[in-house]
Formats: structure tokens, sequence, C-alpha cells
């Protein structure tokens, strides 16, 4: 049996906004044409670039000894998934977590609107994200994020991930918008009607993005849903397959955290 792909550093971020009743969440489709969850409506999010070791000096707020706090993972590689995040959250929505040098507040509509043509430059590795982000005086807002779960792609899955997901709040004042190449689509739900529309089949949602959008759920407000992310322990989770009762299951471990622990599968018939 071969042994199982070693899964690469990703990590996506939950973004939040206070709705008329509860906290909403942004989740953006993906293109049909991806590579990778075509049609699935996800948290933004990629995996970590090797440029994003570079922009660890800009990190606002954070360093290698807070980053610690996840389980298992070097402090080091933390501080690149905290860039990574950020920048990919820039890429496919256009949401700016950041402050200038110098100042607490974070960027408003201006600067991410200036800043909105450069995108693709970046997803397409026509122009670095610490181009961008030295040009404009920045540093990255690192301190807004909190870890909210790690999840590691099954090891029978031949693409795997180690994801790390935060949660944050959007800037004010600042807009999602979706990139129009990797995500043709977004919306605003709240938790609750993001995982009721994914069970009565409106919306393709997958397991683990199912899972951390229960975890949010029951939340008055984005300062109380973020002071619960801050307080999560974070094992990490490593989902199986697994034969209960004649069906074949995606389980992860009891104490993760979450309140649904396994999924029926279908899985295709072997050739």
């Amino acid at each position: 049996m071969a042994e199982p792909a070693v899964p690469v550093p990703a990590a996506t971020i939950i973004l939040l906004r206070d709705g008329p009743s509860s906290p909403e969440v942004l989740l953006v489709e993906r293109s049909v044409e991806s590579e990778f969850l075509p049609r699935l409506y996800v948290f933004p999010g990629g995996r970590v670039d090797d440029e994003d070791r570079e922009l660890v000096g800009r990190l606002d707020g954070v360093d290698a000894e807070s980053a610690s706090r996840v389980p298992s993972l070097d402090p080091q590689l933390a501080l690149c998934f905290l860039v990574a995040a950020i920048r990919e959250t820039y890429e496919e929505t256009g949401i700016v977590l950041a402050r200038r040098v110098g100042e607490s507040a974070l960027v408003g509509a201006e600067v991410a609107a200036a800043l909105a043509p450069h995108r693709l430059e970046v997803q397409n590795h026509e122009r670095s994200f610490r181009e961008i982000v030295e040009a404009e005086d920045l540093v990255l807002a690192a301190d807004q994020l909190a870890v909210h779960g790690r999840w590691i792609t099954p090891e029978l899955v031949p693409r795997r991930f180690d994801t790390l997901f935060f949660t944050a709040r959007t800037p004010p004042g600042q807009e999602a918008s979706h990139d129009g190449i990797e995500s043709t689509g977004h919306v605003w739900l709240s938790p609750e009607e993001a995982v009721a529309q994914s069970r009565r089949g409106e919306r393709n949602i997958i397991f683990p993005t199912r899972c951390n959008l229960e975890s949010l759920c029951g939340f008055g407000s984005s300062d109380a849903a973020l002071a619960a992310s801050r307080a999560r322990a974070v094992p990490p989770v490593l989902p199986r397959i697994v034969d209960r009762d004649g069906a074949k299951r995606l389980e992860i471990r009891n104490d993760a955290g979450y309140p649904t622990t396994f999924e029926e599968i279908r899985l295709p018939p072997a050739t």
C-alpha cells in the first residue's frame, strides 16, 4: 500500500460581520473550472506559499510565541499560515486585513478599493503580495485573527491539506467581491441558514466547512463568536473513512469541539 500523501499547509478565514439579528459569514462559490472543490461554497483561503515567509516580519500583534498556541505546529510555520490566510482573503474577496504602519485602525474601503485591481496579479504570481504591502506601508493585522480549527485531509485522499481555520471580523466599510476566476459568486449568510441550506441540498458545502459553520451557530454578535474562537481548544482533526452498519462514514474525533462528528458518504465503485 502506498504511503499517504504529505498534507500541504493551507489557511482559510471565516469572515464575520453582524447581520440583522445574528452574525453572518462569508462563503465564496468555487468556479466550475476550479481544480479544487469546483462548484462548492467555501471560506476564502488556499495553500501557504514559499513567498509568505517573506512577510512574517510584517505581521502585527502576533509573534512566534503567541503563534505556538496551535498544538504540534512549528511557531514559524504558524506565522506563515497567518500571512497566507490574509493574502488569500485579499485575493479571493478583496478584503484587506491590514493597517498602516504605526496606526491602530484597520484600513477602510478607500485602501481596499485602491488595492483591488492588483488581486489577479497576485493570484497569477505576476506581482508579489509583499510588493503591494510594502508599497502601501502596511502591516498585516494578524491580531484580528483567531484560530478556530485545524483540519487535515484524510489519508486515503491523494491531494491532502493541513488547513488552519481562522475567524476574523470584516473591517468596517470594506465590501467583499469575488474574483471572477477562482470564485464566481459569494454570499453572506448566518451560520444557521448556511447549515440549513446545505442539509436541504440548496447549497453545496463539504463536511469540514459545515462543521465549522455549526460551531459558530447560536451567537448573538460577531464579537461573541470571535471570543468563543479564541477560547477553543484546537486539536488536529483528521477525518477517517470507516464502515458503520454497512455504510461508509466520514468520522472525526468526539473531542474535536464540533456538534456533528460524522457524515455518511458514497464512494465511487471500485474499478
